[in-house]
């Protein structure tokens, strides 16, 4: 597997593989199916996404195996939880995403050390993320990884509200 930073040109892989992992991984938690729509737009919306892309506060890494994208990450820098004190500030692990025929091969884990060697290089000196609470092999992943619980928080739309975790590692050097 390769592990590369994204690019511009990536816009449309990334949009494509974020929309069809999030769906089959988390599409069946979603009560209301518009809710899931708006969500997917806001997260891998045409506006959303060139932003983020060539926004120096945010990374995105692709996984490709065989020439082809299958998985990715997403880190943004400077940025903290509530529940985190002011001084945790760091890079948010905001998604880490395969597709479904390329996980539990120990992929995973090693874009995580990607994403985990960019914070360093960013000079995060935590890295972080929120993960559903009832989502226990992603907690288990992100446990294996040195990551431990800290806080509790919640994902609220105007039908549902889902329970999240907040894990963090330091990374500091």
């Amino acid at each position: 597997m390769e592990i590369r930073e994204a690019v511009y040109a990536d816009l449309s892989v990334l949009q494509r593989l974020g929309c069809e992992t999030y769906r089959h991984y988390f599409g069946s938690l979603w009560q209301n199916s518009d809710e899931l729509d708006a969500f997917l737009a806001d997260d891998f919306g045409d506006d959303v996404m060139r932003l983020s892309l060539n926004s120096p506060h945010s990374c995105w890494l692709v996984a490709e195996e065989n020439g082809g994208a299958v998985g990715f990450a997403r880190l943004d820098f400077n940025t903290q939880p509530d529940s985190l004190a002011p001084t945790e500030a760091g890079a948010k692990l905001c998604k880490l995403y395969f597709l479904p025929e390329s996980r539990s091969r120990g992929l995973g884990a090693k874009l995580f050390a990607a994403a985990e060697r960019v914070a360093r290089e960013h000079r995060q000196p935590v890295l972080w993320l929120d993960v559903l609470q009832s989502n226990q092999p992603a907690i288990g992943f992100y446990q294996r990884q040195g990551m431990h619980q800290v806080a509790e928080t919640a994902y609220v739309t105007a039908t549902q509200t889902t329970k999240l975790w907040v894990m963090k590692k330091d990374i500091n050097d």
